[in-house]
């Protein structure tokens, strides 16, 4: 029998002796989706995000680099994650080989609680197993022994720090002589909570896939964008035909053996309905506006025609129905956006993804589009289309960028892309624009006056 997994939610994230000096206790707002860090400069709203980010991408060496004495992780089944840095070994292990930090993950396992200790050892002791990093990693400069400098970025990285970011891009043969990822219920947790952290220095570049490539700088994200909608509709289009094909089949068998037919009212009622599902769907650009399905106008219909229009109907709704979830989703991206780029407008088809006039006439370049505009472009887009369900945001001083009217207008229309996407997030902000009425998704880290 097949294990049904149930999607897992971070439900509250607590540290103690942040920087030798902070406890924070974060409760995740589930009802709300929304939670909002808020505190003064120096009180760790970033690092509480990098830290629960670390966690579910396996980078482990910010916990080592991270001043703190625990942290606890509390999931919605009951299950606690626990991270300190006092280690207690068998010993067979030679802490030396260690990052300095042990996680130690509490769940039931069927009618007892279960506990299991996981320490994570240290790359850097075995970076003569690892070779030449630049070989395979082509945006990397040697710069010492464990010392490489990313080519994009400028920034300077450990052994430690690729192999844990680049670890999936080396040959099977060098990640066997420096596996160390966790296992048992600890990489069940990390690996069914899809977390994506926004900072504030690279809100532009917000894929894993993107960030792994090696690439930097906004021009080529979003760009980028673009050819990922075209792709993204080319597949809806792919399962549209497929499902058509598989109908078309099988049409003039299904209209002979029709039983109970809807009367002419009901029929003229639903293929009214399906040319406004077709409007929106053209208005989306996914399909043609002259699409070969379209049925010329009928003043008659007899029994004979009503048995063909029935299997019609329920066809065209199936079919149709592959396209609905995209649709709403670049409907809603193109009003939000629009809201926001006016005199600029912005349109969608299956040609050339996104494209922004100023008039008819009148192009602009996405590359061309000011930072802020940018930024909501890119950050809408990710947040509609290349999130799993069940994700988990971490928004580092969202208000960056964005005018005052953008700010107040940031968490309604988040919540409005929740609803489609069913997602969660934790942001941390200085912006009281941003939080507004929303008093019940706040956190207060410290004393705050706004």
């Amino acid at each position: 029998m097949n294990e049904v997994t149930v999607p897992r939610r971070l439900t509250r994230f607590s540290i103690e002796g942040l920087f030798g000096e902070f406890n924070h206790n974060i409760p995740l707002h589930s009802d709300d989706h929304v939670t909002a860090l808020i505190g003064p400069n120096g009180m760790g709203k970033t690092a509480c995000l990098k830290l629960i980010d670390s966690l579910f991408h396996n980078q482990w060496s910010t916990f080592q680099s991270t001043e703190f004495r625990s942290i606890i992780f509390e999931f919605d089944d009951e299950s606690t994650i626990f991270v300190n840095k006092e280690i207690e070994t068998d010993g067979d292990t030679d802490v030396s080989d260690t990052l300095g930090v042990q996680f130690v993950t509490t769940f039931n396992n069927g009618s007892e609680t279960t506990t299991e200790t996981w320490v994570p050892r240290s790359y850097e002791n075995f970076a003569t197993k690892v070779g030449s990093l630049e070989r395979h990693l082509p945006f990397l400069t040697r710069l010492g022994p464990k010392s490489y400098m990313h080519d994009a970025t400028g920034k300077i990285m450990s052994v430690q720090e690729i192999i844990e970011s680049y670890g999936d891009r080396l040959p099977v043969s060098v990640k066997r002589s420096v596996a160390d990822e966790p296992v048992g219920h600890l990489a069940k947790i990390t690996s069914q909570i899809d977390c994506h952290l926004i900072e504030t220095q690279r809100l532009l570049v917000f894929s894993d896939d993107y960030r792994r490539s090696g690439h930097s700088g906004s021009t080529l994200a979003i760009s980028r964008k673009a050819q990922v909608l075209r792709e993204i509709i080319a597949k809806e289009l792919a399962d549209y035909a497929a499902t058509s094909q598989s109908l078309d089949r099988t049409f003039p068998i299904r209209v002979l053996q029709h039983g109970s037919v809807l009367p002419p009212e009901d029929l003229r009622a639903n293929l009214a309905a399906l040319d406004v599902t077709r409007k929106g769907l053209t208005d989306a650009g996914i399909l043609d506006s002259a699409g070969d399905d379209v049925l010329p106008s009928i003043d008659q219909i007899n029994n004979e025609l009503a048995a063909v229009l029935n299997v019609y109907v329920r066809d065209t709704q199936t079919k149709l129905g592959v396209l609905a979830k995209i649709k709403d989703r670049i409907q809603l991206f193109i009003e939000l956006i629009n809201d926001r780029f006016y005199p600029k407008i912005v349109t969608v088809d299956k040609n050339n993804g996104i494209s922004v006039t100023r008039d008819v006439s009148h192009v602009v370049p996405l590359e061309k589009l000011s930072s802020g505009e940018q930024h909501q472009l890119v950050l809408f887009f990710e947040l509609l289309f290349e999130l799993k369900s069940n994700a988990l945001i971490l928004i580092d001083e969202p208000e960056l960028s964005l005018h005052v009217t953008w700010q107040k207008q940031f968490i309604p229309d988040l919540k409005r892309i929740i609803d489609l996407n069913d997602f969660n997030v934790l942001l941390a902000t200085h912006s009281p624009q941003l939080i507004g009425e929303w008093d019940e998704i706040v956190v207060e880290l410290g004393e705050v006056d706004i």
